[in-house]
């Protein structure tokens, strides 16, 4: 995957997040800032690091991403996208 085409795998997750952002590629680097103004960053990894696909860093922390869905779950959690919002489904009996 391309750092343009991550930007815009990022920009459409954000949006359905419903997470205010602008993200753009600098340096090779998948640049944006969380809503509490953390700069935070994506950037593949060397092949040297396989399995490890990306970065995911911000200040004091360098997370490793195995795949796009763990990359995903670090960013969300990273935004703060959803915090306390997830619902599961439950299958119960009626009460008698």
């Amino acid at each position: 995957m391309t750092p343009p085409e991550l930007r815009d795998l990022i920009s459409d997750a954000l949006a359905l997040w419903q997470v205010p952002g602008k993200v753009r590629v600098v340096e090779g680097r998948v640049a944006l800032a969380a809503p509490d103004g953390t700069p935070l960053s994506v950037h593949a990894a060397e092949p040297a690091d396989r399995p490890i696909r990306w970065w995911l860093e911000r200040p004091g922390q360098r997370r490793p991403c195995t795949s796009v869905l763990g990359l995903l779950r670090g960013l969300r959690n990273a935004v703060g996208a959803g915090e306390g919002e997830a619902r599961r489904a439950r299958v119960a009996l009626p009460e008698a």
